[in-house]
């Protein structure tokens, strides 16, 4: 199985950066809006070489803690 990576930086205007690693195909997209759904809209995308790969089926888990 790939290595999933998700690299998250949050700059000092508060401005956040995703960069989605080791999901092939539209898989990403699924990633991205899970991640928009907890922090917020996205405003610009960039799509690596990995997008244009044959997609994989890849299932989330997402726990919320109090």
């Amino acid at each position: 199985m790939a290595q999933r990576e998700f690299d998250i930086t949050i700059a000092a205007d508060g401005t956040v950066e995703l960069h989605v690693k080791g999901f092939k195909g539209k898989s990403c997209l699924e990633v991205v809006e899970l991640f928009e759904q907890m922090v917020g809209e996205v405003t610009s995308t960039q799509r690596t070489s990995e997008f244009y790969e044959p997609e994989e089926q890849v299932r989330f888990r997402l726990d919320q803690r109090h």
